[in-house]
């Protein structure tokens, strides 16, 4: 079920309470399907490919890690590390 990301991801997303730490493409799927605070864009759709391809091993973590920042950042979400 893919693999752990070397760093983890914190964000704040407005609809959640509190900070999200994501370390794992599954968690960032789920994420970006049930709680992605805007339209949704080239960089959340590629985001959401790569991280469900990395949990099925078709892909990289990191790569799909790089696809999630670059969701947050085109979102304008709060990242925290």
């Amino acid at each position: 079920m893919g693999t752990v990301w070397d760093e983890c991801v914190i964000l704040d997303l407005p609809d959640l309470d509190g900070v999200q730490i994501v370390w794992h493409p599954a968690y960032a799927v789920r994420l970006l399907i049930d709680s992605w605070p805007v339209d949704h864009r080239r960089a959340y759709g590629t985001a959401i490919n790569a991280c469900a391809d990395a949990v099925v091993g078709i892909c990289t973590g990191e790569r799909a890690r790089i696809a999630f920042m670059a969701a947050i950042s085109e979102a304008k979400i709060d990242l925290l590390a």
